[in-house]
């Protein structure tokens, strides 16, 4: 679903992977007129990424490229040749904002900076994402999803208390980076339509996101305050939260997995009712529940999943419903995509040559606001002539010069 909040605003989005792409996809699910500009022949990194369409390794088959890229417009241009820089700056002369995630030392290379930009659209903005941001010690370190994840703090509390740090079981950081220059962008697109003290408009932006401050914001915000407070340190704890009443994690059961929680009293009373007041739940051990948790936690895991093991996550939730329990499944995708509670969040999308898939859609809706069905992720270029020379006003002979000389 496409709102029409945006329907003025024209975004060029740059570069490669998550981070611009879902800010692009995310304005333009407001209904931003998105352009993403790809390199000739190759496209952009992700269209080599899987899982494709029926297992068929194709550039226009990508599961991810066609997920984060609903919506847009391609292009494609070489902006490491000098015309292709030439044919970005007119780009951007008619553009509200530009997005990309090109690495400060790439950014170099092409010569791509705020300032030129600028002089020709005083009320650009543009968002520049980077692992580390434009300025201090780290800007040209280069970064992935497990580097960002451990420099930002969020590996220091994943995990078991005995083992390794881990990250994300999914590459998350450039959607986390991708929201805040999405949200950043509209913020500075608000700022634009004012004026300063004097009267005149309020200038473009040039926002400057580091994805790893993205991650320590996250994280850091809480756990820095009870570090700072209570002279703390967060350890690992595993499948099991912290200094909480027992229990408070995701066990097993005959199915799968459920989330197993009791804050209240009478809640975990009537849990063990249901499993039929054991033997063990009188032990002398277990008479704080907080201390049940931070010592015992093991041992009553063995105890709770002998129980839970006799029983399915739709049988567990039913009881938790039944008894105010709280006692939720851990669902794999195809459960949450079949749920009839959540299958308006899906949208079905159409593209030529593959078939039509589900997509989720934005986790809001707008229901005084226009709206119509998402368009699907432009194949390589797909949009070069309706730009090209609809836009700048190249001729037909201009584009396929351009296109014999790798330009576009």
């Amino acid at each position: 679903m496409t709102y029409s909040l945006l329907e003025d605003v024209r975004v060029l989005e740059l570069g490669n992977g998550i981070s611009a792409a879902y800010c692009g996809k995310l304005l333009a699910g407001m209904g931003a007129q998105v352009a993403k500009i790809e390199t000739p022949v190759t496209g952009d990194t992700h269209r080599s990424y899987g899982p494709f369409i029926d297992d068929d390794p194709h550039q226009e088959r990508s599961g991810m490229f066609l997920y984060l890229n609903t919506g847009k417009r391609g292009l494609t241009l070489d902006i490491a040749t000098p015309t292709g820089m030439g044919i970005l700056r007119d780009l951007a002369a008619n553009s509200h904002v530009l997005v990309h995630n090109l690495h400060p030392r790439e950014m170099d290379r092409v010569n791509l900076s705020y300032e030129p930009l600028a002089e020709r659209n005083p009320a650009l903005v543009m968002a520049s994402i980077t692992p580390f941001g434009l300025t201090g010690p780290y800007k040209y370190y280069k970064a992935h999803d497990i580097n960002l994840s451990a420099a930002g703090g969020i590996s220091q509390g994943l995990g078991e208390a005995e083992r390794e740090p881990l990250t994300f079981g999914t590459a998350e950081v450039g959607y986390f980076a991708g929201m805040a220059a999405a949200s950043s962008i509209v913020m500075a697109l608000l700022a634009g339509e004012s004026v300063d003290a004097g009267g005149a408009p309020v200038g473009g932006q040039h926002i400057d996101i580091a994805e790893v401050e993205t991650m320590s914001g996250v994280y850091n915000g809480p756990e820095a305050l009870m570090a700072v407070y209570e002279w703390r340190m967060t350890r690992r704890t595993g499948h099991h939260s912290l200094d909480f009443p027992y229990p408070n994690c995701i066990l097993r059961c005959k199915d799968g997995y459920v989330f197993a929680g009791s804050p209240e009293g009478r809640q975990w009373r009537r849990l063990l009712e249901l499993m039929g007041s054991p033997e063990w739940s009188r032990d002398p051990r277990f008479t704080s529940r907080t201390v049940m948790n931070n010592e015992y936690a093991d041992e009553l895991d063995g105890y709770m999943e002998e129980w839970l093991l006799q029983h399915t996550k739709a049988e567990l939730l039913e009881m938790a419903m039944e008894h105010r329990i709280p006692l939720g499944p851990v669902r794999g995708f195809d459960e949450v995509r079949n749920d009839p509670g959540l299958s308006d969040w899906f949208e079905e999308i159409e593209r030529p040559g593959a078939r039509a898939l589900s997509y989720p859609n934005a986790p809001y809706t707008l229901p005084d606001a226009p709206s119509t069905a998402t368009t699907p992720a432009p194949s390589l270029g797909q949009h070069n002539e309706e730009v090209y020379t609809g836009e700048l006003g190249f001729t037909h002979e201009q584009l396929v010069a351009l296109s014999q000389t790798g330009i576009i």
